[in-house]
């Protein structure tokens, strides 16, 4: 029932606009969404994921597998991004983005 009530919101929320006035993509576009902006665009996000890919002892880390604790502060030593937690690291690595 809530998703019928959203989209049907949506509906309402176009007035008077005819199918005709509106193109799919403009009748299909999420509204914003409350919260902060992102902070790790996509060219970032790529190259959080290429440290995960090589060996640690290629970073000079005593270590065989990556943790998320070791992955995050290499991301952040390497400057691809300020700051990120161990588990937005892990995150990021799980979804493959």
């Amino acid at each position: 029932m809530d998703t019928i009530r959203l989209w049907r919101d949506r509906r309402l929320g176009f007035g008077a606009a005819s199918v005709e006035d509106l193109g799919v993509e403009e009748r299909l576009t999420d509204a914003p969404r409350p919260g902060a902006p992102a902070r790790i665009g996509p060219e970032q996000v790529c190259a959080v994921l290429a440290p995960a890919c090589e060996a640690p002892q290629k970073s000079g880390r005593p270590i065989s597998q990556w943790s998320a604790r070791e992955i995050a502060e290499e991301i952040v030593e390497r400057g691809i991004v300020d700051r990120i937690s161990p588990r937005h690291a892990s995150r990021l690595l799980k979804r493959g983005v």
